[in-house]
């Protein structure tokens, strides 16, 4: 049953057939007794509705899946203390190790968790002296956006940023540091990583004495939102407005989206999550910090500035 080489394959034919007929399934419990191994891992997601996460997940599962071992997810719901109740839970589980994408928790919180198994954080704390860490590059996204809508002739550009999200802070200060190195003043708005942020700040961006010609709003969804409240107020992207997202989930390379966005490599962020954990679970115990660097991705939603055409 457990694919050993002692044994002959005419008796493994015999024993899979008889387990088969009888309905027989090995015990996994007492399996894991005796190897004090549950071969699982446990997976956190910050919101189950935003593909991001869910592409996240197929790359941890795929990775982990390649050594053996099975993934439960579970879901913190945007909120701290539903990811420290989802954390507890995989930990009642017994999970070998932690996976957490986006974490909302703090850093406090997640450092306790991980002296009592391995974890590793996804787009979360890039230093921590107790858990691994896999990140994207925010500084380099968002430099990637603004100079492409520099390029393009945008000097009015917005962010939507990404409020209490994981990663927020990080990609609004960079699309500061971004736009003062073009010499433009940058403005930012508060927002969310969901669909009604988009449609929230576009429609007090509209309301603007000057609206801005270009919006980097904080994720795909945010972006979409974004469009949905520009088509409906009849303003024409890109020839009026032009509007990046960041992530290049599935969503923004559908053709009646056709997003211009930032790639951050969210299945191979998953895989190396999980790669990671194996070599936390299997010995090793320094803290490793890695950086993947997003690449941009130009669709139809930006173009030249009206004012510069």
């Amino acid at each position: 049953m457990r694919g050993s080489t002692r044994v002959s394959e005419s008796s493994r034919y015999k024993v899979v057939q008889a387990a088969d007929e009888l309905g027989y399934r090995p015990n996994m419990l007492a399996r894991n007794l005796a190897s004090g191994r549950t071969n699982t891992f446990g997976l956190v997601l910050d919101d189950f509705q935003n593909p991001y996460f869910t592409e996240v997940a197929e790359g941890a599962a795929l990775g982990a899946a390649e050594a053996g071992y099975e993934v439960l997810v579970n879901s913190g719901w945007q909120r701290p203390r539903g990811e420290t109740a989802a954390l507890d839970a995989l930990l009642a589980r017994q999970v070998d190790g932690l996976i957490v994408v986006g974490a909302r928790t703090s850093l406090d919180t997640l450092e306790r968790f991980a002296t009592q198994v391995a974890m590793v954080s996804i787009n979360g704390p890039a230093d921590a002296a107790g858990f691994d860490s896999v990140n994207n590059d925010e500084k380099v996204g968002a430099e990637l956006i603004v100079d492409h809508l520099v390029d393009l002739g945008h000097k009015r550009i917005v962010h939507i940023d990404g409020g209490a999200g994981s990663g927020a802070p990080e990609r609004r200060s960079a699309f500061t540091a971004a736009m003062l190195h073009h010499g433009l003043a940058p403005l930012c708005v508060d927002g969310e990583f969901d669909e009604r942020a988009g449609v929230d700040a576009a429609a007090s961006l509209l309301a603007l004495h000057e609206p801005p010609t270009a919006i980097f709003a904080a994720n795909d969804l945010c972006a979409v939102g974004v469009l949905g409240e520009l088509a409906r107020r009849g303003v024409k992207v890109p020839d009026d407005i032009s509007v990046v997202g960041y992530d290049d989930t599935a969503l923004a390379a559908l053709g009646t989206v056709s997003l211009t966005t930032v790639d951050q490599p969210r299945r191979h962020h998953g895989a190396m999550a999980a790669e990671l954990l194996l070599e936390r679970v299997n010995g090793r115990s320094e803290a490793v910090h890695r950086f993947a660097e997003p690449r941009l991705v130009v669709r139809s939603t930006t173009g030249r500035c009206p004012t510069s055409r």
